[in-house]
């Protein structure tokens, strides 16, 4: 009797171990309602060890508020613990990597320059070439027989058996001047070439006639005039066109230039503000687009110191004082020996011949800056 009691015993026991092995643990633990605080407690480590899960520690500090520091917890209190459900899956945050903002780059502020537009149409400045300009064809005729063409009409032209012409270029029409001199020295200078207007190649015409005969020509051209701004004459030669910016960037000079001003555009006989003028320097002698100069003329004067006897003092006993400047220009186009200039200002009549001295700054001085009225490309 007493060794069958025992064995249902020892049964019973083992029956007990085996059911526990299956159940888990912490959901053992977890039916306990309370805990005592322990020195070094944390809610984290609380969580962990009844719930085997420590990120849901906020849950239990809500249901502890008491609590001032989950990390921090007084040894001897009671925590309540969940007591219904106590295993929660808790999704952890997503951790999302910020990137640092980019800083978009400010935008670069505008270079400005001087808008030369409102006083010449830089289209027609014209040039001085120290050598003879050699034109590439000229006109020859018109499709309605006038001699004095316009804008807007037909031009037949001619060019020089050598050159490649296509439709669509574009060319100047102008007039070569006579042979001119320095003003100066007296020597030969060049000649100046005078824009009339623009023309556009419309179409090459197969034959050209003489004495009745018809001929190949290869390089007669119709044309259209699409710019006119001085009446266009039969005869009247033709150059590629070249386009010139009226929005100018002003900068300094630094290299010392003696030159003169030896021409003007068609021969213009007074030089005052906005006349466009051709001095004998040009890029081979470091006279650039938007170089500024300004304007002298000689400043001497009699020595006012007289000797003892009248009949002693030198008739030619100069002084020579600083240049006085009488006028400002600015270079619009430069080519190897020579430029085309616009003159900003001027304090009296400039003749031609007059000198021009180089202005240097490191900060462009105010009158410019006043002027500065186009964004520079």
């Amino acid at each position: 009797m007493k060794n069958g009691i025992k064995k249902r015993y020892i049964l019973a026991v083992l029956l007990f171990v085996l059911a526990c092995s299956f159940v888990n643990p912490s959901m053992i633990l977890a039916q306990t309602t309370s805990h005592t605080v322990q020195k070094g407690d944390t809610l984290w480590g609380i969580c962990e060890k009844y719930y085997g899960n420590p990120d849901i520690w906020p849950k239990l500090w809500q249901m502890n508020p008491f609590v001032t520091n989950p990390h921090l917890l007084n040894p001897g209190d009671v925590i309540t613990l969940f007591e219904k459900d106590p295993v929660m899956e808790v999704t952890k945050p997503q951790v999302v990597k910020m990137e640092p903002p980019v800083k978009k780059p400010e935008p670069e502020s505008a270079v400005m320059g001087v808008n030369v537009e409102g006083f010449t149409d830089v289209n027609t400045l014209g040039f001085l070439s120290l050598e003879k300009i050699q034109p590439w064809g000229n006109i020859f005729a018109s499709d309605s027989g006038k001699l004095i063409l316009g804008n807007g009409e037909n031009a037949f032209v001619i060019f020089d058996e050598s050159k490649e012409i296509k439709v669509g270029d574009e060319f100047s029409i102008g007039m070569i001047s006579p042979l001119l001199k320095h003003p100066v020295t007296g020597k030969k200078l060049g000649y100046t070439y005078s824009i009339n207007g623009r023309l556009v190649v419309e179409e090459r015409l197969g034959l050209a006639h003489s004495n009745m005969k018809f001929y190949e020509k290869k390089n007669v051209f119709q044309t259209k005039i699409i710019e006119s701004h001085e009446p266009i004459h039969i005869d009247n030669i033709v150059i590629p066109f070249t386009s010139v910016s009226p929005c100018v960037l002003p900068v300094p000079s630094n290299k010392e230039l003696l030159a003169n001003i030896v021409a003007t555009k068609r021969q213009q006989v007074l030089i005052n503000p906005n006349s466009i003028v051709y001095i004998d320097r040009g890029f081979n002698h470091g006279v650039n687009r938007g170089n500024v100069f300004e304007v002298v003329k000689a400043n001497i004067v009699p020595d006012p110191k007289k000797p003892e006897k009248e009949f002693y003092r030198p008739q030619n006993s100069k002084i020579i004082l600083p240049d006085i400047r009488i006028g400002m220009i600015m270079i619009l186009e430069s080519r190897p020996d020579t430029s085309s200039a616009i003159v900003l200002f001027a304090n009296e009549p400039i003749p031609k011949g007059a000198y021009i001295k180089n202005i240097s700054w490191v900060k462009t001085p105010d009158f410019l800056l006043s002027r500065a009225s186009c964004p520079v490309e």
